[in-house]
Parts: structure tokens; sequence; C-alpha cells
């Protein structure tokens, strides 16, 4: 019965993670280039490291369950047009690397961006790009390439001037980055180490402009899996009860 109560525990404790993820994917479903989070599960092992040591095996496959990972599932959203020029959507690989004032690097697909006080563009939270790109006040008819390369007629110029390119990270393992809140990851190990490439190459997604890539949030399957997720944490805490209950009779056993 003691088993039991830690068994239970522990499964209360995975499923609350599966349902915090579940909510938080719920609640950005209109927040633009959001992915949406999965958690993995793992069975709590029975077994020593000595036991491991010795070639044993458990007697049985676990006493609960643990959360192993929580990591993104980076398919594309669907492209939202705007009209807007600083709405810049990624279709396909990549992402905006970005800089906060603390000088901390960031990767993201919310490419919702904005022409900050001192000229550079900038996410709604403040966080510039990496390539410090700076936009003349006196800047026109910008317009931005698949390719990235930003164009505009600056001033009284009657000629077109090109700005500056945007520039795309990818990863060898995207799934590996690592989730850091504000729709911004950071890498980790098991993603690998960026690459910086030129939008519209080989392996690197072209930029859109004047749209925004949709969170990738499947309502009605996020919605199926919360349900499960109440259902197996309600079955969890049955367990805990029941053990208590049992544990409580046998307490107050008399001879």
């Amino acid at each position: 019965m003691i088993d039991a109560l830690y068994t239970a525990t522990a499964g209360l404790k995975s499923q609350q993670t599966q349902i915090d993820t579940l909510s938080n994917n719920v609640s950005n479903l209109q927040t633009p280039g959001f992915k949406s989070q999965r958690v993995a599960f793992g069975d709590i092992a029975v077994i020593t490291p000595a036991q491991v040591q010795a070639g044993l095996t458990p007697e049985r496959s676990g006493a609960g369950s643990e959360v192993m990972s929580t990591s993104a599932l980076f398919t594309q959203g669907q492209m939202t047009q705007t009209s807007n020029t600083w709405d810049l959507a990624i279709q396909g690989e990549g992402f905006f690397e970005v800089v906060d004032g603390n000088g901390n690097h960031f990767y993201t697909r919310d490419g919702q961006f904005h022409v900050d006080s001192e000229g550079y563009l900038a996410t709604a939270a403040g966080n510039r790009l990496a390539q410090d790109l700076q936009i003349p006040p006196d800047a026109s008819n910008i317009k931005i390439d698949q390719s990235g390369q930003i164009t505009a007629t600056v001033g009284s110029d009657t000629s077109t001037s090109v700005l500056g390119s945007l520039e795309l990270a990818t990863f060898p393992s995207p799934v590996g980055l690592q989730s850091v809140g504000g729709n911004n990851f950071v890498p980790t190990q098991a993603s690998g180490d960026p690459s910086v490439g030129k939008p519209n190459e080989e392996g690197v997604g072209a930029v859109m402009q004047g749209s925004l890539e949709s969170s990738n949030v499947d309502m009605v399957a996020e919605m199926a899996t919360l349900v499960i997720a109440q259902r197996a944490y309600q079955l969890n805490a049955r367990v805990l009860q029941a053990s208590d209950q049992i544990l409580d009779t046998i307490n107050n056993l008399r001879q």
C-alpha cells in the first residue's frame, strides 16, 4: 500500500505537468509563430544502481511515471496575410535570431517586428534582431524579398537602396531546443549549435513579407489530449485515496 501511495503521487505530478503544458498550448492558439509543446513520460525504475551493475532486471517495469522531457513540435503553421511592412513569416526551416537588453541570444519563429526608437528591428518584447539592422527614419516603399534582402527609397532619392539582409538560423535537431518563454528558444546539446544562413537557400526557409505564421496548435487534438490527461489525473487521485483508506483500516485493526 505504501508503494501505491508513491506510484499515485508520481502519476499525479506527471499528469499535472501534462495538463499545464496542454493548457499553455491552448492559451497560445492565437500567438504568431507559437509551437505546441509535448510531454514525454517514462517509468520510474524500481532497481538500484548496484543491481544494474550486477546485471539484474527489475521484477516490475516501474513505480509510477515521471516526465522525461518537454519539447516543441516544429510543424509549419498556416500563413496569415497582414499586409504590414514588418510582419515577417518563415516558410520552411529556420528561426529569427534576436538579442535582449542583456545580450542573451534567443531564437523565435514569431516575425511580428517593428522599428524601435533607434531604428532597429525588434520584437514586441523589445528584443532586437541579431543582425542589428537599422532602418533610416525617412525610408519608404520598403520591400523584403524571399531571400531576406531589404530595399527602400530613402529621403528624396528616387532610386532604390539596399538597407541590409535578414539571416535565419537553423539547427541540426530543432526538437532539442529549449523553450524559455515569450515564444523564444535557446539551443541545447540535443539541438546542436545554430548555423546562420541566407533565406531561401537550400535547407533554409524563405521570408514572406506582410504575413505571419500562425500557431501550429491543433485545438481538437489538444482538447482530446487534455480530457485524457484530466481522467488520468482523477484515476491517480482515486488510487491515492483508496490506498489511504486501506492503510487507515489496517492501522485501526485490533488483535
